[in-house]
């Protein structure tokens, strides 16, 4: 395994490996607000001023942090609520349960004075009716008991049912029946039995989570009688006086567990004064938003920093993670469904462990089983291999599996994760995935068992990079559903044929008895209620068709007769249409779904939803069908208030057939069903569907700005903030755009996010290159047009540049169409002549190397493996001179040679030969410098290219370190560590010696800029110490310690006048991370200590910025300020630890980059807004770099690269960067003209 994936957290290699069990939690990037209301007609106000302000507000804010936030509000006085029934009270659980698994669930609590209506409880023990009816003495309490409870033997132990009946019974009954149940139960049944809707919520959120207990937000008056009482909803009979105390005594207790549970912080007390005025209550209202807004901020900004995740690690990046991982969730769900299928289990366990070459198909029919059969091999099969690398895929399960290439992309990556650390960096097109993907399986085959499991891949008709035949140690299967028409021919079991396979593995058919044990199963899972027994019509027909789907269907047609979410009456039971096939069952979903909900409102939810490319999630859904008079009402206090119920019962209704993927957005679970929908709701009315999804995410609701619509009109920019944009729109409006300009595809490929920069910008940084390809494979063409051949070239050839970072997109373009330009292609586009302007002075700044031959650097651009090591490192060192500000020196320790460059003009200076084996340089002025050869310290005249001195004694091979005192003097680690000389570097002669002590070892040397200040540290002391000395008065200043702590002196730094001194420190006996510390040198003390919480790799410190940088091991890069101690900024982009962090000779400008390559990339940063400037990802990997003119320009050297690389900045600068460049600015000649660019030999000097 390669070094990288080695040492990542056990969560993330297993993940990798493809282990189920180790999958992560789910990156939920939602804030989901549950409304609990004891009274909704007592908290219109309140729940007004939550929707239109608050959630709005937060809305906004929520999308520029890249977050969703949604208010989940069943509370409207609907039919359904004031049946008082228990399907209200369980269809708000429900959907409770079902947002706390989409993200994090705030609950907003309205709660005055009342609770709401009672509720009848829905069961009740033996022992505690009994116990009821012995307790009334009245006989019409006994026969009202008798009359609304029968006993109910289908359960396990057995319970007295609620009877379903009329509902004018019912009402004028229910507070009789309550009012004999408060009277004769004991106080601890009555708080079991008797709950209103809001002590359920309230019990599911704050009682039984504690986070959600924290996030809880409750809104009460303060003062004023309100709308509701305590006894509201109670009926007037004459002895509810028992009823009102219980009622009162509950809400006290519920107060009171409240106040326990809940921070104080998080309780608003709403002020009523004043609301008698005429103005009083849009006072009130706005004093309540601005409370819920105050507080849901706050909530919000802890959530994104509680769940912010680097974009990497190790090099790895995140996305491939979060992609395996959806994978294995789905895998292990899928694998508790299975029923016992043994024999085929042990099937499929005896290929993984055997020795065949060849794929195995696993085929069957629709729904019969297929992919729960894989995901429980898969799950079992590595405790048979303990080595073994799974790698799974569910087709069309994300969007990285939905078509033939993605999916391939996704493989390859893994697989090239697992053979060399890295993500696959070379070109993203079927042809080239497809050859490099068996090389990589047979790599990985030799090191460990691999396998490849593919479901669901006859959705992939394209898919001919499938392997015939497969490496040794390596296994795949893959499933295949048999048509009926042409049994076991599909286009994928023509791909994978071969003289030896593949290896066909039937699905077995359902036995009867199985297939009735699922029907019985799954009818207990979705019955809401407690299963009674499945009908005999539906058992008979699960003994003809045995499929497990088809049963599941049917289980769900019971649960529904049972009982419903709907406005339906309880006694109201849906007939049980049972077909003979699979698909006709299926149509019976949605009929069932229009039966229970309304045919018209489920046709208009579902079309929106099939329709769109990749689902809708819960805020989509409800602005879409807010617009809609379908689900508006004039009767509630927000007019689109239907929507917010219909939803949520259409979700909890439509449950077992739809899932929610990693954004949480609503989409088909199986592709079938998805068909039959497509085409009951598609057929007659697509248009008008995909215009009005078009509609929403062009924004034309928000320009219309209707009152009705208000708090869910959102406006629908490309961007929200610097890094955060619009992905659903960027995604959305090509998929839709497509359908609806198919019969003319030459305006399809016209449209602006095929034309408009920007907007192609835009898309690339939302989502990836390869979505943008998705895009681009829509555009049926034949020749294709020059701008999207372009594009398709551009997307294909710098994938890995793009997606890593996406403001490399006008340089990479540029690139691109220069390419072309040499090859003799010319421009006859009038849309690509349109973008030449803008690329080569682009809108933000970009990165383009000024090298003339550049291109033949990008053309031999190699698949890179971080296991084998540098090739070539023909430039070891770069190094700037702080008096010329253009100019820089290079050391080649393998080339014995020493080279001046301007990188203004990307010009050799001079190239000096012949140094004997250079391994570090340090400048004394603009042509005089120290190099370390070998063991020696040498100076030489780079102008002349002459040596002058050889300076006396002999470096410790380890520890050469040495550092400039002045123009004249340096000061050097001795030979035994024990001590430091100051030389004279003009004769080379030792002038005086600083000494630690006896048996005292230096391990560090560390001299401030200007040469008065000198740090060592002393790795023999306990506790470490660091030894401070004034070269000037040549006396030790200064002998720092921290008990129990050693300093990590590699990891040091001091500012240029040497007034501060940081450095990292560990503690001895504690495991915890690193932190950093500041000294004072001035007055020798401790000065700052900063603990980011995880190891420091990397510090930088800057006068003047007055601030410290630090690079940390999870890819942060820290600014602290020297001043008051504080974190200015949190810079985050780069994949794996930022190692060498570089500032700019005139502050304001950081330069980043690891120094292990597994991130390949340079960032320049703006340290005073904490901005990224811009970024560039080379062809091949950086041996060393270095920031020049203020960051305009970076000098960088790379691997197999005879010259350096001189990277110019273009478009707009910044500010930081401008000052710099203009303070730097240098544009004289380099010493004698006359050796300009001259090849000078020391070799004879230094032996002579």
């Amino acid at each position: 395994m390669p070094a990288n994936v080695a040492t990542l957290p056990e969560e993330h290699r297993s993940c990798l490996m493809g282990r189920v069990a180790g999958q992560r939690p789910r990156r939920r990037r939602a804030m989901l607000i549950y409304v609990c209301a004891a009274d909704s007609q007592d908290c219109c106000a309140e729940k007004g001023a939550l929707q239109c302000g608050a959630a709005a507000r937060l809305r906004v804010r929520a999308r520029k942090r890249g977050w969703r936030v949604h208010v989940a509000d069943l509370h409207w006085r609907s039919p359904l609520e004031q049946q008082r029934d228990h399907r209200f009270p369980v269809l708000c659980i429900t959907e409770l349960t079902r947002q706390s698994e989409l993200g994090a669930v705030v609950p907003v609590l309205f709660l005055n004075s009342g609770l709401g209506t009672p509720l009848l409880p829905h069961t009740l023990e033996c022992a505690d009716f009994k116990a009821a009816l012995e307790a009334a003495d009245d006989e019409n309490d006994k026969a009202l008991l008798n009359k609304w409870y029968t006993l109910d033997c289908s359960t396990t132990p057995p319970c007295y049912r609620l009877v379903r009946g009329a509902p004018a019974r019912w009402r004028r009954e229910m507070a009789r029946t309550l009012n004999v149940l408060v009277r004769t139960l004991p106080q601890e049944a009555c708080d079991a039995y008797l709950t209103t809707v809001v002590e359920q919520e309230v019990q599911h959120t704050v009682v039984m989570s504690v986070e959600a207990a924290r996030r809880c937000v409750w809104v009460c008056r303060a003062g004023g009688a309100g709308g509701g009482g305590v006894g509201a909803g109670v009926g007037g009979e004459p002895d509810d006086a028992a009823q009102i105390h219980e009622l009162q005594r509950r809400l006290a207790n519920l107060q009171k567990e409240l106040k326990v549970h809940l921070s104080e912080r998080n309780i608003i007390r709403a002020s009523v004064r004043g609301r008698s005025a005429a103005s009083g209550d849009d006072e009130y209202a706005e004093g309540v938003r601005a409370a819920l807004v105050e507080r849901l901020e706050a909530l919000l900004d802890a959530l994104v920093s509680e769940h912010d995740a680097p974009p990497g690690y190790n090099g790895i990046p995140t996305s491939l993670l979060d992609e395996i991982n959806e994978h294995l969730i789905f895998c292990q769900k899928s694998a508790q469904c299975t029923s016992n299928r043994e024999i085929t289990l042990n099937e499929l366990k005896t290929y993984i462990t055997g020795d065949s070459n060849v794929p195995l198909a696993l085929i069957g029919g629709a729904g019969c089983g297929k992919a729960t059969l894989v995901a429980r091999a898969v799950t079992m099969a590595p405790t048979c291999q303990q080595d073994l690398a799974v790698i799974i895929r569910f087709v069309g399960l994300t969007s990285q599996s939905s078509s033939s290439h993605q999916l391939l992309k996704s493989i390859v990556d893994q697989c090239h994760v697992l053979n060399t650390g890295t993500v696959y960096r070379g070109r993203n097109d079927v042809a080239s995935l497809s050859t490099l993907l068996p090389t990589l399986l047979t790599s990985l085959g030799r090191r460990r068992p691999v396998l490849l499991a593919i479901v669901g891949a006859d959705a992939l008709r394209a898919a001919r990079w499938l392997p015939e035949r497969l490496p040794d140690n390596v296994k795949m299967i893959v499933t295949v559903t048999e048509e009926k028409d042409e049994p076991s021919s599909s286009a994928i079991m023509a791909v994978l044929s071969s003289e030896d396979g593949p290896k066909v593995l039937r699905a077995p058919p359902v036995g009867a008895e199985e297939a009735k044990a699922v029907l019985t199963a799954c009818a207990a899972t979705y019955s809401k209620t407690g299963a009674a027994s499945p009908p005999e019509a539906a058992v008979k027909a699960v003994q003809k068709c045995t499929l497990p789907l088809y049963a599941k269907i049917l289980a769900w047609q019971i649960s529904l007769s049972a009982e419903t979410f709907t406005e339906q009456e309880p006694d109201a039971t849906p007939e049980l249409v049972i077909c003979e096939d699979l698909e006709g069952q299926l149509v019976q979903i949605l009929v069932a779904t229009e039966a229970a909900l309304g045919a018209e409102r489920v046709k208009n939810c579902l079309a929106l939803l099939t329709a769109s490319r990749r689902g809708l999630d819960d805020t989509e859904i409800l602005d879409m069908l807010a617009h809609d008079e379908l689900f508006r009402s004039h009767e509630t206090y927000l007019p689109w208030a239907p929507a917010s119920l219909f939803w949520p019962q259409l979700a909890a209704l439509l449950a077992p057939w739809v899932r929610w993927d990693a954004r949480g957005a609503a989409r088909w679970r199986d592709a079938a069903l998805a068909g039959a929908a497509r085409d009951r709701y598609l057929a007659d009315a697509e248009h008008d569907v995909r215009r009005t999804l078009v509609e929403y995410y062009e924004g034309v609701w928000y320009s219309e700005n209707d009152p009705k619509m208000a708090g869910r009109l959102v406006s629908q920019e490309n961007k929200f903030s610097d890094e955060c944009y619009n992905t659903r729109k960027l995604d959305e409006l090509p998929f839709q755009h497509y359908h609806l300009y198919r019969e003319a595809p030459e305006v399809f490929a016209e449209q602006p996010y095929f034309t408009q920069l920007d907007w192609i910008r835009d898309k690339v940084a939302a989502a990836d290159c390869a979505h943008f390809l998705e895009d681009l494979a829509l555009v049926h063409i034949e020749p294709l047009p020059e701008h999207i051949e372009i594009l398709k070239d551009l997307f294909e050839t710098h994938c890995y540049a793009l997606d890593y970072d996406h403001r490399q997109f006008y340089s990479l373009l540029r690139v691109t169409i220069e390419k072309r330009r040499r090859e003799g292609v010319e421009i006859k586009s009038k849309i690509v002549e349109n973008w030449l302007a803008e690329i080569y002075d682009p809108p933000i700044p970009s990165f383009y190397p000024m090298n003339e031959d550049y291109w033949r650097v990008e053309g031999k651009k190699r698949e890179m493996s971080m296991v084998e090591g540098f090739d070539s490192k023909t430039f070891d060192l770069i190094v700037r001179f702080d008096c010329r500000g253009k100019y820089v020196a290079t050391v080649s320790t393998e080339r014995e040679e020493i080279c001046v460059w301007d990188v203004s003009k990307c010009q050799l200076v001079r190239k000096i030969v012949g140094v004997t084996h250079p391994i570090n340089l340090v400048p004394i002025d603009e042509y005089r410098c120290v190099v370390l050869c070998r063991r020696e310290l040498r100076v030489y005249n780079l102008d002349q290219g002459t040596f002058l001195v050889a300076l006396k004694g002999v470096m410790n091979q380890k520890m050469p370190y040495y550092g400039l005192h002045d123009s004249t003097h340096l000061v050097a680690l001795s030979r035994n560590r024990m001590y430091v000389n100051l030389m004279n570097i003009e004769t080379g002669d030792c002038v005086t010696t600083f000494k630690a002590g006896e048996d005292r070892f230096l391990n560090s040397l560390l001299v401030s800029g200007d040469g008065r200040v000198l740090v060592c540290g002393d790795e023999t002391q306990k506790p470490f110490p660091l030894l401070v000395w004034s070269l000037t008065s040549r006396k030790l200043l200064y002998d720092l310690r921290i008990p129990h702590h050693d300093f990590v002196t590699s990891k040091a730094a001091i500012t240029y006048e040497g007034s501060y001194v940081c450095v990292v420190s560990r503690e001895l006996d504690e495991p915890s991370p690193n932190f950093i510390v500041v000294y004072d040198l001035q007055s020798g003390t401790l000065f700052k200590k900063w603990k980011p919480g995880c190891d420091t790799v990397a510090l930088a410190i800057s006068s003047a910025d007055g601030c410290v940088v630090s690079g940390l091991a999870d890819t942060r890069i820290l600014v602290w300020d020297l001043v008051t101690g504080n974190c200015r900024v949190t810079l985050r982009g780069h994949v794996s630890a930022p190692s060498r962090l570089r500032l700019a000779r005139a502050g304001g400008v950081l330069l980043s980059q690891d120094d292990t390559c597994r991130d390949l990339s340079v960032r320049l940063w703006d340290l005073h807004t904490g901005k990224l400037i811009a970024v560039y990802t080379p062809p091949e990997r950086i041996t060393s770099c270095e920031v020049l003119l203020g960051g305009s320009v970076l000098a960088v050297a790379l691997e197999n690269c005879r010259d350096i690389l001189c990277v110019q900045l273009h478009g707009p600068p910044g500010d930081a960067v401008a000052a710099g460049r203009d303070l730097e600015h240098d544009d004289g000649p380099y010493g004698d003209p006359a050796l300009q660019g001259r090849t000078l030999d020391v070799k004879a000097a230094e032996t002579s």
